[in-house]
């Protein structure tokens, strides 16, 4: 950096085409924001400035002079962990409002610790569709993205009943079954009702980062009849039941139900919720979603869907986990894409696979 007066400089290296975001470090632990630059993106809990520079991928990214979809913020009805209502993110592409024609759906999923404004903001997917669709590189669709954090009714300082909600970066909650197994009914359902969608299997995609990969899988595995395009980005494949300490739980609930199939006067005296509390619902059969996969696999490739989409960075922590799945796929001929980038687990790869997936889809 250089100093001149009050004021600091620092030029880069000529940068290549990408949506960059930057915050400032003043003594290492002092955080701010770029007061001049009003352009701000929010990514799970931190807040950051951002600039895209064109000229390659990036113009992919930016808003340009060519027509516009709209998003609709939706409450969706819901009883997913008691809830009545749950938040959702629609884009229709433009043409929809001035026609009566049906559209295919992407129901497009978010990472842990994200919510149902993730994929316009960080992964920006509004500006993506419109710039492909404008240039006929993709199919005009309706893309849903639902907030996939089963803990939160809606991304922070959008739910009026919890104004001081605060993002929840693990989501470990999210990890247990609980949003695949309502997603078809609920979401595709409420969807389907509500909006000109293709109401079958052709009509439809489901794709996913991260968490939001392992809720593709499985929500596509155990459903089977219902998405015919399939997309795994950084795909964190590996579900509750690989976890010891949650297989230890089922093993407390297991012996819990016996226990009460011989004495079933001891289940009236509260120690039910106990249980259940201690076991952190480990066995409430929310997790029957992950069981049998490679039964679900032959069942889903008995019809194979027309895309089934693989991509994951060199350097991604989930890429032996992608490649585990893969080999699977290749053990039993299952046919399926392949797209392998460099960098890790990063928004700049998940844009660069939404840009590659989208002009696949609905063929």
């Amino acid at each position: 950096m250089k100093r001149e007066g009050d004021f600091w400089t620092y030029t880069t290296a000529p940068l290549p085409s990408e949506f960059y975001t930057y915050r400032y470090f003043v003594d290492e632990d002092t955080i701010y924001l770029d007061r001049n630059n009003p352009n701000r993106v929010r990514d799970i809990d931190k807040e950051f400035n951002y600039f895209i520079i064109g000229g390659g991928i990036a113009d992919n990214y930016a808003t340009r002079n060519v027509r516009h979809g709209t998003l609709h913020h939706i409450w969706y009805p819901s009883e997913l962990n008691g809830m009545k209502k749950r938040r959702m993110t629609i884009y229709l592409p433009a043409a929809y409002s001035s026609g009566k024609s049906s559209y295919p759906v992407l129901y497009l999923l978010h990472g842990s610790g994200g919510d149902e404004d993730s994929w316009t903001a960080c992964g920006r997917a509004m500006q993506i569709l419109d710039n492909l669709i404008s240039q006929g590189l993709c199919r005009p669709m309706i893309v849903v993205m639902p907030n996939g954090n089963v803990t939160l009714a809606a991304a922070p300082g959008s739910d009026p009943a919890h104004p001081d909600v605060q993002p929840d970066a693990n989501n470990v909650a999210s990890m247990f079954g609980k949003f695949e197994k309502s997603f078809v009914k609920e979401i595709v359902g409420y969807v389907d009702a509500h909006y000109r969608t293709i109401k079958n299997k052709d009509g439809r995609a489901i794709a996913g980062l991260s968490l939001g990969g392992l809720h593709t899988l499985y929500i596509s595995l155990n459903n089977p009849e219902v998405f015919d395009y399939i997309g795994l980005f950084s795909a964190q494949t590996t579900n509750a039941l690989n976890n010891k300490r949650i297989q230890g739980m089922r093993g407390i609930n297991d012996a819990w139900n016996d226990l009460k199939s011989i004495l079933p006067f001891i289940g009236n005296r509260g120690l039910d919720k106990k249980i259940s509390s201690l076991t952190e619902g480990a066995n409430n059969g929310d997790l029957a979603i992950y069981e049998h996969m490679q039964e679900k696999m032959e069942c889903l490739f008995a019809d194979p869907p027309a895309l089934y989409y693989i991509a994951v960075g060199k350097d991604d922590f989930t890429k032996k986990l992608n490649d585990d799945l893969r080999k699977l796929l290749d053990a039993n001929a299952y046919p399926y894409v392949y797209h392998e980038t460099d960098g890790g687990h990063t928004w700049e790869n998940w844009r660069k696979y939404l840009v590659d997936f989208l002009p696949k889809l609905f063929k």
